[in-house]
């Protein structure tokens, strides 16, 4: 199970710490970092291809800054694991509920992760800032 707190550290890191890299190759950070997607989707909607593309776009500016993958690699990721359902004609979407998915704390679903990382953000800003040697 991933804890509230691993969930948040993992994203940060994975997703916000120096950049730019490519979506993770380890398992547990991939299904954090879908689940972070998928938190911001409504789950009882369907969604244009667009729309999806959109959210996916916005999501990586806005919560995964560092992950410099392109929507569509991100797209066909979270239709491969299960987490999104695809129409046969691709036109419309649906969050779904893989098989075999990591198990998350139920907490984790009150995240504002939009929030938890722009704290981050200014966090290690503010860091990085009082390092810096003090000129006169």
């Amino acid at each position: 199970m991933i804890s509230v707190e691993e969930f948040i550290e993992r994203l940060c890191l994975v997703g916000a710490d120096r950049g730019p890299r490519g979506f993770p190759r380890k398992l547990r950070d991939r299904q954090i970092l879908m689940k972070s997607f998928l938190m911001l989707l409504d789950s009882d909607r369907a969604y244009t291809e667009k729309e999806i593309n959109r959210s996916i776009q916005k999501w990586s500016r806005e919560v995964v800054p560092a992950v410099a993958t392109d929507h569509v690699t991100i797209r066909r990721f979270l239709v491969d694991y299960g987490h999104l359902d695809r129409t046969p004609d691709g036109g419309s979407y649906r969050v779904g509920f893989p098989s075999g998915a990591l198990i998350f704390d139920l907490e984790v679903d009150d995240i504002d992760v939009r929030a938890t990382i722009a704290a981050y953000v200014d966090e290690q800003a503010r860091r990085r800032r009082a390092r810096r040697p003090k000129t006169s």
